[in-house]
């Protein structure tokens, strides 16, 4: 080889290696465990979307590994032990019941993020929300604890409401019945549960509820109840009962009326602590942060049809009215 093609070839060689290295560079990776399916739900897509406005773009800034669970809550902690095989730099979620396999999964050695509706410290993922302590970090809902605030709500508008029944799927990791039933022990409300496990078991729940006389029905917000929840909205406005939930999605399905946080902006905050967690921060020193918007949504044409009056003051208090 001549020394001019040798050096032309070593200097090519070179100029390439950077690139070359620039190219093998492997891009974080993210585990996110979905319960339902590719389309993602508006929440998860509140989710994703944020991400990609943060810069945080999958195929270009960040590789995600996803798993969907497509509503079967008995797939959930084979496909977080999927995920964990991928070695991810974090794992990501949105839910009690979804958060959980993957911290257990993790077993403490890959970042959590993620949003919950109960207590994280009641659910054993953080020692505190000041300074969680352990992999996990994020969000919590808070739904449980305003439940009290609901059965007031309820009470403002049904002022004669004496018996709220609730209805509530007991493998959903929150502790709002608990909540309620205080909150109703202090306006002298009797309340009653009624568990379902699954959509079958509803039917029984209704009639139950129907024998026992109560006036009112409060909703516990779990993905099972959201899937029934036009079916208890048609009970509740074919018998006149009020029924009261904390997701913006049961008054949509006929509900009378919402009031908890705004899940779909509380899990665009999500992305935040995907940022600090890649660019190095612990979970254990983020703070679980609470929501900083909570939502009243008010459905007047179930109202009227139930034939209850809303106050103006409560209507002048709503986020949203569905005419």
């Amino acid at each position: 080889m001549l020394r001019r093609e040798f050096i032309a070839v070593l200097c090519g060689a070179v100029a390439a290696r950077p690139l070359a290295a620039v190219a093998q560079k492997s891009l974080p990776r993210i585990g996110w465990l979905v319960f339902g399916d590719e389309k993602l739900g508006p929440v998860d897509r509140s989710l994703k979307d944020a991400l990609t406005q943060a810069g945080l773009v999958d195929g270009r800034t960040i590789e995600i590994v996803s798993r969907f669970a497509h509503g079967r809550p008995d797939r959930l902690a084979e496909l977080a032990a999927e995920l964990v095989a991928q070695k991810p730099n974090l794992l990501l979620a949105v839910g009690g019941d979804v958060i959980k396999p993957l911290v257990e999964a993790s077993k403490g050695d890959i970042p959590v993020v993620g949003g919950v509706s109960d207590s994280p410290m009641r659910a054993g993922i953080a020692v505190s929300l000041a300074r969680p302590g352990k992999n996990f970090t994020g969000i919590t809902f808070l739904t449980d604890e305003m439940a009290a605030k609901r059965i007031e709500i309820l009470k403002e508008v049904a002022t004669d409401a004496r018996h709220v029944a609730v209805i509530f799927n007991p493998q959903h990791f929150d502790d709002e019945v608990t909540f309620a039933r205080r909150g109703a022990e202090s306006l002298g409300i009797r309340l009653t549960t009624y568990p379902i496990n699954d959509a079958a078991s509803l039917d029984a729940a209704l009639q139950a509820v129907t024998a026992s006389g109560a006036d009112s029905i409060l909703i516990i917000s779990s993905r099972l109840t959201n899937l029934v929840a036009a079916k208890i909205a048609d009970y509740g406005r074919e018998r006149r009962l009020p029924v009261i939930a904390s997701w913006r999605e049961f008054v949509a399905d006929g509900a009378l009326l919402s009031y908890g946080p705004s899940r779909i902006l509380e899990a665009k905050r999500l992305a935040g602590y995907v940022q600090k967690v890649l660019n190095g921060e612990r979970p254990a020193d983020l703070p679980v942060e609470q929501p900083v918007k909570f939502e009243l949504v008010v459905n007047l044409k179930t109202a009227r049809a139930i034939g209850l009056v809303v106050p103006p003051s409560l209507l002048g208090r709503a986020d949203e009215v569905i005419e």
